[in-house]
C-alpha cells in the first residue's frame, strides 16, 4: 500500500530531524489516541507539521526575545 498525498501539494520538502526519545515516545501515543479517536490515520509528522505551523511565529520572537536579552 502506497503513503496516502496528505499535503496536496508538490510543492514539499524533506527535513530530517533529531529529537529526545521521549518527546517521540510522547508523539507516537499521541498520534495513535488521535489516530483512534479520528478514524483517520494520524502520523506523528502529521502533529508536527500542525504545531510548526502554529507555533512558528511565536517561537521566532521568542528566540529574539532570549538572543536580544543576553546582549
Amino acid at each position: 500500500m502506497t503513503r496516502p498525498n496528505k499535503l496536496g501539494t508538490k510543492d514539499t520538502r524533506t527535513f530530517n530531524l533529531v529529537m529526545r526519545s521521549r518527546t517521540l515516545d510522547i508523539l507516537s501515543r499521541k498520534s495513535d489516541e488521535l489516530t483512534r479517536l479520528t478514524q483517520t490515520q494520524v502520523s506523528v509528522a502529521d502533529i508536527i507539521r500542525l504545531c510548526v505551523d502554529m507555533n512558528m511565529e511565536q517561537t521566532c520572537e521568542e528566540i529574539e526575545r532570549r538572543y536580544l536579552a543576553q546582549r
